[in-house]
């Protein structure tokens, strides 16, 4: 039974860096929600700039960040009086104290590795149990990770066939990426007037597409941009992008709030694009979406019922396929699931 006044949970997430983590995350703490959890969030933030993959540059950024800040002179006396710069967030760091119940990896492709190597030091050192709730993408499982897995998580849950295949041993179920329920609410289309292109472009590290994946998609986004179409855009830098491919006219629809970018994909009856979790925020209300291909990420999921194909096969796509019925039957999927995960949740020591 935790001594707080609510569980509080480590959430290994990314804030203000790819809005995909976000949507996990808000789809991971309706379920939590749904299951009766009455918790407080603490983020694990692995944005890059916060955490990078090598301890020591971590360590150096933050030394050399009193002499390269905006305001050195502000940060060196406050270093003086003794004051520590631990990371250049509001979110976790390591600690001699057990500030936590429950640790949760947040439906992410990045489970292990370097970046959540503090956390799993910091889960085991204080005896805190844990989930990995709808990961993946295969990693790099270290010592540490493998004892943690083997010994403290509770539920793993997969959202494709590199983790369930990796994560088999520690018990893990395939099942689907807790990003189909970031949205409050769902129901099926009545229309399919409204299209929204998800554009991504080619110029953000870890966070674009292969330009000539992009030099593929100009002319058929060009066309359904004659038609009526939307760019949705997740990061500024497509923004920027998006403007110099089509112009400063261009209908556009962007936010640097995960919540309210979720919410501008509700005004569309299609979504088409490069970005898992562009087709999978559009699932959450029940639009369907067609993604295309163009790495590991996009080659094999089903959580969102959408349609896998290459540039050259979008236009006779979107003519061919029954788009109310899809959205009916993502509907059913999205329910079934949701039941499915809560009852999952509820099997766990969050309860407790």
């Amino acid at each position: 039974m935790s001594h707080f006044l609510k569980k509080r949970i480590i959430f290994s997430s990314t804030r203000n860096w790819n809005p995909g983590d976000e949507f996990i995350l808000f789809g991971i703490k309706r379920l939590l929600k749904a299951a009766g959890v009455d918790f407080s969030e603490i983020l694990y933030n692995r944005h890059p700039t916060v955490r990078t993959e090598f301890g020591l540059i971590d360590k150096f950024l933050r030394g050399t960040s009193f002499f390269f800040a905006h305001n050195p002179d502000i940060q060196l006396k406050h270093h003086r009086r003794g004051k520590k710069l631990h990371r250049f967030d509001n979110s976790f760091f390591d600690s001699d104290y057990r500030i936590a119940d429950y640790v949760i990896l947040a439906g992410t492709p990045e489970w292990a590795g370097p970046r959540n190597s503090e956390l799993y030091r910091y889960a085991l050192k204080h005896k805190i149990p844990g989930a990995l709730i709808g990961v993946g993408i295969a990693n790099k499982i270290g010592h540490g990770e493998h004892i943690y897995l083997s010994n403290c998580v509770e539920l793993i849950t997969t959202r494709d066939s590199h983790a369930q295949q990796q994560l088999e041993p520690y018990g893990a179920i395939t099942a689907v990426c807790p990003a189909l329920f970031s949205a409050p609410e769902s129901k099926p289309i009545t229309d399919v007037g409204k299209i929204g292109i998800v554009f991504q472009g080619s110029q953000v590290w870890s966070n674009s597409i292969p330009r000539e994946i992009l030099n593929e998609l100009i002319p058929v986004y060009r066309k359904l941009l004659d038609s009526g179409a939307t760019l949705l855009c997740h990061h500024f830098a497509d923004v920027i992008e998006g403007i110099k491919t089509f112009g400063e006219d261009v209908p556009l629809l962007y936010s640097s709030d995960a919540h309210e970018l979720l919410d501008c994909f509700r005004q569309f009856d299609i979504v088409i694009g490069t970005r898992l979790h562009g087709a999978g925020a559009a699932a959450s209300w029940g639009i369907p979406g067609i993604l295309i291909t163009h790495d590991l990420r996009t080659r094999g999921s089903s959580s969102f019922l959408e349609i896998i194909v290459k540039p050259e096969r979008i236009l006779d796509t979107i003519d061919s396929t029954d788009w109310l019925k899809k959205s009916v039957d993502l509907v059913e999927h999205r329910k079934r699931w949701f039941v499915k995960m809560k009852d999952l949740i509820k099997k766990t020591s969050l309860l407790e």
